[in-house]
């Protein structure tokens, strides 16, 4: 009867061992049970905690800026009451039984990012315009612009054209003016011989010696020669010694005038000259220049800014919106014809240097009679001969040579005369000073216009305020670890007038090119750019009206506060108080000067000469765009065009200007915009987060063998440790706006 007692207590054993191992796995289970639990209440109280601590922001920046930025209560304390809430550790309910009782070590929370970091500011201006920008540029500008794209390219590109031309014109009629001069002082070197020949009867009356008188006196001089060899042969005193000696002086010292005379004219009529031809070789050089500009005018490839705007579709634009007409464009095309009536053919500078051979010819034949003259009456002084008639033809034959000199080259109504009359338009001449007199004139008052916004004086406010937007803007350039780049030097002004039509045509392309951008979908820069002029204060044009009308500063000294400019500063980021708008508005007179010239070229097409259309446009063009700053500083806008009647305010060039530039997504820019807003709200955007990460740490007591649990902690299959019979555990949370 032992046996089953044995069975039994074997039994026994082997189920204690059974059960004790199950409850072991059981107890194990059930606290890495209570661990996952902790995990997920901590992370959700992270978050929680996280977020709450987000939800107090800078109520002024968002309503000002749409910025999302930390502000208000410190965001640690709503973060441990946020945590210290979800996890239960504020109140416990008697009588309620909890799996897990969390109980909060610490909890901290840090920034993860600043909303002073270009990145982030940016993106949160990206956030902001996405809905915006779209519809504001979109349907209000480029609807505006896009029709002008086809006329202004043609316009740009004659401008261009002409005013290229206009240069090398007025460059190549310098030389051949250069080559007449040099050709008539060649003419004046013979100057000096005409004395000795000489050409005139009031000459031949007088004292001095000369050819003619010579040549008359030699008869008598032989026959004194002859005479005293006679008396000597018959042992007798000569009686003409004084006299033979008096005339062989007087031709002696004749021949050695003439001599030097001679070599003297040869040789600056030679250099002179040779002068002339290259100046006019230069002319020439110059000429085919012309001609290769109008050729690369005429193929050059479609593919400007332009043809990027040219037959977009601009969507929610009115198709009953007017059309642009063609004719405008079909008058310069033909303009760009009319070029070549200032291109030279080949022939005609062949032509003016067979002119300048003749005229060597011609001195040349005058110096071969000098020489002959000079050689015979040397022989005739020699051997004396009664019979000599080479001396007096000679004469004769030298002052015809002269006189064909003379009648060809320095005479009224020569053949100097006749080239300079071909060389000279005195009509065109006359007509083309009178425009670029108006012209002149007319850029002079925009001149003065910019120049007195500069020269306004400045207030110690004023200065102070732009100091500190500098010092903003480097430290944030500095804190991004950007270089400030050089410092704008301030405004420079086209020369003349015709600098400015050529540089305002050329700015055209760029604002077209920010046009295309924006239609292309290049979206950050116009996003960027369309808050700038949204979000920030611009310079009202009304403050230039007493200014424009009467040169009276002292209304725009008050409005050249810093706040009533900030959009300026942030696309052209002088560091003074006016050259920002005189920036913007040297710009807008640039862009009304170009739109204006291109109405020009067709209103003067009438003038039939190339360099006088340009005059006459470009006179016109600046005309009008007087007429549109009258209107901005009136209005606040001034029609488009002529030909498309709508009105664009001064904002809406603001616009064009900041893509122009390169859009608000510079770093430059960026850092600039961050400084008007510090500015204006005292903050410093490098110390606003605009995300958090929340740290908790918190724990729970073992129910069970700590020692397991400490031994499968190091199986690596536990995140947290445990400590003290505690299970502790740490959760990392980021969030952002």
């Amino acid at each position: 009867m032992n046996k089953p007692s044995t069975s039994y207590g074997s039994i026994t054993i082997f189920s204690a061992v059974v059960l004790s191992g199950l409850l072991l796995f059981s107890a194990v289970l059930i606290d890495y049970a209570r661990m996952a639990v902790l995990h997920k209440v901590t992370e959700d109280a992270a978050r929680s905690g996280v977020r709450s601590a987000l939800s107090a922001y800078d109520n002024r920046l968002y309503e000002r800026y749409g910025l999302f930025g930390r502000g208000g209560t410190d965001s640690n304390d709503i973060f441990e009451q946020t945590v210290q809430a979800n996890l239960g550790t504020f109140s416990r309910q008697k009588g309620t039984f909890k799996l897990v009782q969390a109980e909060l070590q610490s909890a901290h929370i840090d920034n993860a990012e600043v909303l002073g970091k270009h990145e982030v500011f940016s993106r949160q201006v990206l956030e902001e315009m996405k809905y915006k920008a779209p519809v504001d540029f979109a349907l209000e500008l480029a609807s505006k612009f896009a029709p002008l794209s086809g006329v202004m390219k043609e316009a740009t590109v004659t401008v261009n054209m002409l005013e290229e031309l206009r240069k090398l014109y007025d460059k190549r009629e310098e030389k051949l003016a250069a080559a007449l001069q040099l050709q008539r002082q060649a003419a004046e070197t013979v100057g000096g011989i005409a004395g000795l020949i000489p050409t005139k009867a009031l000459e031949l009356a007088t004292g001095t010696e000369n050819a003619a008188r010579l040549a008359g006196d030699y008869a008598q001089y032989a026959n004194w020669v002859m005479t005293d060899q006679q008396l000597v042969q018959q042992g007798k005193k000569p009686k003409y010694s004084d006299q033979i000696e008096a005339y062989a002086e007087k031709a002696r010292g004749w021949t050695d005038g003439m001599s030097k005379e001679l070599n003297k004219a040869r040789k600056q009529h030679d250099k002179l000259q040779q002068e002339a031809v290259k100046a006019i070789n230069e002319a020439k050089q110059v000429n085919a220049d012309m001609q290769r500009i109008k050729q690369e005018t005429a193929n050059a490839p479609s593919n400007s800014s332009y043809d990027r705007v040219t037959g977009k579709n601009v969507a929610g634009v009115d198709t009953d919106s007017p059309v642009m007409d063609t004719a405008p464009e079909n008058d310069m095309q033909e303009i760009r014809k009319l070029a070549d009536e200032l291109i030279l053919p080949d022939g005609w500078f062949a032509e003016y240097n067979g002119e300048i051979a003749d005229q060597a010819t011609v001195f040349a034949s005058l110096q071969m009679e000098a020489g002959g003259f000079i050689t015979n009456l040397t022989a005739g002084l020699a051997v004396p001969n009664l019979s000599n008639e080479q001396i007096k033809e000679g004469a004769v034959n030298l002052r015809i040579a002269y006189e064909q000199y003379e009648a060809a080259y320095v005479r009224k109504g020569s053949s100097l005369d006749e080239r300079e009359q071909k060389l000279t338009d005195k009509e065109l001449k006359k007509e083309r000073q009178a425009q670029e007199a108006k012209a002149g004139e007319l850029w002079s008052q925009a001149r003065r216009l910019l120049h007195g916004m500069t020269s306004v004086p400045q207030s110690e406010e004023h200065l102070q305020v732009i100091q500190d937007i500098e010092k903003r803007y480097k430290n944030n350039l500095l804190f991004n670890q950007e270089a400030a780049g050089a410092e704008a030097e301030g405004l420079a002004l086209a020369q003349d007038a015709h600098e400015e039509a050529e540089e305002a045509a050329s700015a055209m392309s760029g604002l077209f090119g920010g046009i295309a951008d924006m239609l292309e979908q290049t979206r950050d820069s116009v996003y960027l750019s369309e808050y700038t002029v949204s979000h920030f204060a611009s310079f009202a044009p009304q403050n230039l009206r007493a200014l424009l009308t009467s040169g009276d500063t002292n209304e725009l000294a008050h409005a050249v506060a810093f706040s009533n400019q900030e959009a300026e500063y942030v696309i052209y980021g002088f560091h003074s108080p006016t050259a920002n708008l005189a920036a913007a508005y040297g710009e807008l007179i640039g862009v009304r000067m170009a739109i204006r010239t291109m109405e020009g070229l067709s209103a003067c097409r009438v003038a039939a000469h190339p360099l006088l259309i340009l005059s006459c446009s470009v006179a016109y063009g600046l005309e009008k765009t007087m007429e549109d700053m009258a209107g901005f500083t009136e209005r606040g806008a001034a029609p488009l065009s002529k030909y498309i009647n709508v009105d664009v305010a001064y904002t809406d060039y603001l616009r064009l200007f900041m893509l122009v530039h390169g859009g608000a997504n510079r770093p430059s820019a960026l850092a600039r915009m961050i400084a008007v807003i510090e500015h204006n709200d005292g903050v410093t955007l490098s110390k606003v987060p605009t995300a958090l990460t929340g740290e908790i740490k918190a724990s729970a007591r073992l129910w069970f063998l700590p020692g397991v649990m400490d031994i499968v902690q190091h199986f690596g299959s536990l995140q947290g440790k445990v400590v003290g019979g505690k299970y502790e555990t740490v959760q990392t949370i980021g969030w952002s706006y």
